[in-house]
């Protein structure tokens, strides 16, 4: 599985963190040895292997509806499973944001909040911390039938009265478009879920990708969580355009809104569909004309470098990988994106990581040799007064031992005084 080069790269870059956490542990195994560890060093090593041990590489994927994000998703990461892992179909298929990542502690399967959920003023970040709150589904990894029933309901929808749906901001009075979709009854369709979090111990999910699912203008706009935390901390965003469509202007209000906005690093457009533009009416030369005229076009109106946007078809990349087809996946240009994402966005983020790793260890490093010069001088200054002491206690046993010796002396003549005041007595 994940014989890509954007795997090979993901998977190179968690050897490369897991290698780097051994040595900041080698470190403060060290620090412990020669008694330079402090509570306080020690609470940020620890901080800083948790962080690396819970590092992720977020990737979010943001389009209107019917752009073919869940099939460019399925396309790039999940080829190696034979199907389709996430719903993909004609018409509007991912109803609310959806996260994919592997959580250990957590059995696969699906959670998601109820869209009612939403008129209790909290964001879905709040509701994390409070499991009661959510759906959970199981199912079974690798098993098809159990992963598309449980899937299915991801994309659940329910009829709900205007009113109900004005509350749960999935109703704007101002858009005219809006009206088109009350029902005669006086209904409209809403999603069932307000977020769901796939847990899926896919390869590339185990080592911390984290992928965003987004479903289009109306559910960025109604979801603060995602303009004000998940789409900016993202470390790549791809943004899917549809070769056959164009750039709407639904599209252009989503780009500038809330992926744009003058930050173009980490940021791709994704021009898929391109096999609508296939025709063998037309040689490969003006089919190819046809879709770098596309391309111009949308790096104009976008006002992104061209390199930054690649025409793709999602479908035909997938159905390539699955029957083995270089040719079809070739003509896809799908490793065209896959070979950006492997050489920009993993070294970015593991410049991040080793900026922010280098920071903290050359301020632990300051600390210790502080603590090692302290006691350098001490060491130095004990030799001092070693030295000084040498000297002085020369003098000092020399002194003792002249005293020794007159006392020795007065001694031996007071014995002969006292032999010879004995012998007379004994006389």
């Amino acid at each position: 599985m994940a014989q890509g080069r954007l795997s090979e790269r993901f998977e190179a870059y968690s050897t490369w963190r897991a290698a780097l956490a051994t040595r900041i542990a080698a470190y403060r195994d060290w620090l412990d040895d020669n008694e330079l560890n402090d509570a306080q060093t020690a609470l940020r090593i620890a901080t800083l292997l948790s962080r690396l041990n819970q590092d992720k590489l977020s990737v979010a994927f943001v389009a209107e509806f019917s752009r073919g994000k869940s099939e460019l998703i399925n396309a790039i990461f999940f080829a190696d499973y034979g199907q389709r892992l996430l719903p993909s179909s004609a018409g509007r298929t991912t109803m609310c944001p959806t996260e994919l990542l592997y959580d250990p502690a957590k059995p696969p399967g699906i959670e998601l909040l109820p869209i009612e959920t939403r008129e209790r003023h909290a964001s879905t970040s709040e509701f994390k911390e409070y499991p009661e709150e959510w759906v959970a589904i199981n199912f079974i990894p690798g098993n098809a039938e159990s992963m598309r029933a449980a899937f299915r309901h991801v994309v659940a929808t329910r009829n709900a009265s205007v009113e109900e749906a004005r509350r749960l901001g999935m109703f704007d009075d101002s858009d005219p478009d809006n009206s088109l979709t009350v029902r005669e009854d006086g209904t409209v369709e809403i999603p069932c879920w307000r977020h769901a979090i796939i847990n899926f111990p896919h390869p590339l999910l185990r080592q911390g990708l984290v992928i965003l699912d987004t479903p289009g203008l109306n559910a960025i706009g109604s979801e603060p969580e995602l303009t004000l935390n998940l789409l900016p901390n993202a470390h790549a965003i791809l943004f899917i355009l549809a070769a056959d469509t164009g750039v709407t202007k639904s599209d252009i209000e989503v780009w500038r809104r809330h992926i744009g906005g003058g930050r173009h690093q980490g940021r791709l457009v994704v021009l898929n569909k391109i096999d609508g533009l296939w025709d063998q009416m037309r040689t490969d030369a003006e089919i190819n004309a046809e879709i770098a005229r596309q391309a111009a076009t949308t790096s104009g109106l976008l006002d992104v470098k061209a390199d930054q946007v690649f025409p793709i078809s999602a479908q035909k990349g997938l159905l390539a990988k699955i029957n083995h087809d270089d040719a079809l996946l070739e003509k896809s240009r799908l490793p065209e994106l896959e070979r950006a994402l492997s050489e920009e966005l993993i070294p970015a983020k593991q410049d991040i990581v080793r900026d922010g790793c280098r920071g903290e260890l050359e301020n632990l490093m300051r600390a210790a040799h502080s603590i090692l010069d302290a006691r350098r001088k001490n060491l130095h200054d004990q030799q001092l007064e070693l030295n000084e002491l040498r000297g002085k206690n020369r003098d000092v046993v020399g002194s003792m031992i002249a005293h020794i010796r007159n006392e020795k002396a007065a001694f031996e003549r007071g014995l002969k005084q006292f032999q010879a005041a004995r012998s007379v007595y004994s006389q």
